[in-house]
């Protein structure tokens, strides 16, 4: 039996998600992590030391360059997706990049052009697609069996922000963008809920709000979840807590909470569903159930024996929890897989298995329209826009829908 040549793979970033991205591409069998880079040089060794990595530098752009890396992960703050990913591509790698994809709905587009035209496999991290019963919800309403979809509604609840003394780089608008609960966790829901309904989101209606509008800054660059070490008080404009209303194609309705200052949830996503046959709701901190139900009936259906067993990797039996770290793993296995395979990128544009930077721009034009809305204190229309399989020419911006 001949072995399989492993991909080399270099993952930019130590901070909370990069150790974890090393984690999930070594436990998915397709990549090999040969190098880390990250800007500070005591946190990089200490990474590095602790994941076993030999190579670890703060010359990204040299590991960006070197022609023996096959496939570069940015984990890196949001700010600097779009020029590290931009270097990547034009020097022949693969990506994956952290979301938001950009801070900005123009530079995403771009970022989808340019892998379009490079033919290399690009995608963006949407974790939550990779859980096995996210992906049976989606086989369940792809089936019909909820009939057709009515309404969506959900939350994404964390407390980790919930104190003046908490800090870190997504609060610097320079850094993390002008949006921060709906581009870090809101476009996590949209992305889940276009992708198990398979209906596209077309208007929002935003109330977003900034309650804790002075924080005590870092006096380094604060991890995420980690909370501040002194400092002198920093103005912040980003949001923390956020209304959404929605509008799917088709006339369904929807609706999502999001905070990252709500005591006592820590991570506390959820979605549910409601068709004209049955409704259907999964919970990320329960992700091993999914509530099926109709007025005559309520089940729980729980992950089968062979459940997320299609990757080529046998799942952990029923009983054995799948969790977060296991979806980041099972999300890139397609990715790898494409790319093992020599599949070509531009052929498969539109019907990808894993999340595309399409996709990505997608949600970045999501969190635009929201911050126009709020800004309005109207409706605002998505763009339109074809995925990398059709039109890539310039986005329009989100429109005001009046009403008379």
């Amino acid at each position: 039996m001949t072995r399989r040549t492993l991909i080399r793979v270099a993952v930019i970033g130590t901070g909370f998600v990069g150790p974890h991205h090393v984690d999930a591409v070594r436990r998915g069998g397709y990549g090999q992590v040969v190098a880390l880079g990250g800007a500070e040089p005591e946190q990089l060794a200490a990474c590095a030391q602790a994941l076993g990595i030999d190579r670890a530098t703060t010359d990204v752009a040299g590991l960006i360059a070197d022609p023996s890396i096959d496939v570069i992960h940015i984990c890196t703050p949001n700010a600097t997706h779009v020029s590290l990913a931009t270097a990547a591509i034009e020097s022949g790698k693969h990506v994956v990049v952290e979301k938001p994809l950009a801070l900005d709905s123009a530079s995403a587009w771009a970022l989808v052009r340019l892998a379009h035209t490079e033919r290399r496999h690009s995608m963006v991290s949407f974790t939550y697609r990779g859980y096995p019963m996210v992906q049976r919800a989606r086989a369940l309403v792809a089936e019909g069996q909820l009939g057709s979809i009515r309404l969506v509604h959900g939350r994404y609840l964390q407390d980790w922000l919930a104190r003046a003394s908490d800090y870190n780089w997504r609060v610097d608008t320079s850094i993390g963008g002008p949006s921060r609960a709906v581009a870090d966790i809101g476009a996590h829901w949209f992305d889940a809920v276009e992708y198990v309904t398979g209906l596209r989101i077309e208007a929002v209606f935003a109330d977003l709000a900034t309650v804790i509008a002075r924080r005590a800054k870092s006096d380094g660059s604060a991890s995420t979840f980690a909370a501040a070490n002194g400092g002198k008080m920093a103005q912040v404009s980003s949001e923390d807590v956020a209304n959404l209303l929605v509008r799917f194609e088709g006339g369904a309705l929807g609706a999502c909470v999001v905070s990252q200052v709500s005591h006592g949830h820590h991570n506390d996503f959820s979605f549910e569903l409601t068709g004209s046959l049955r409704s259907l709701a999964w919970q990320q901190e329960r992700p091993e159930t999914l509530w099926f139900a109709s007025r005559d009936d309520a089940l729980t259906l729980t992950r089968g024996p062979r459940e997320g067993d299609d990757t080529g990797v046998p799942a952990l039996p029923a009983g054995h929890p799948e969790g977060w770290g296991g979806a980041l793993r099972d999300l890139f296995r397609p990715f790898y897989a494409a790319i093992a395979s020599g599949e070509d990128p531009a052929q498969s544009a539109g019907r990808s298995a894993y999340p595309t930077l399409a996709d990505g721009a997608r949600a970045v034009e999501f969190v635009e329209t929201a911050l126009a809305s709020a800004k309005t204190g109207s409706w605002a229309r998505m763009p339109g826009r074809a995925d990398a399989s059709g039109d890539l020419g310039v986005a329009s911006q989100p429109q005001p829908i009046h009403r008379s």
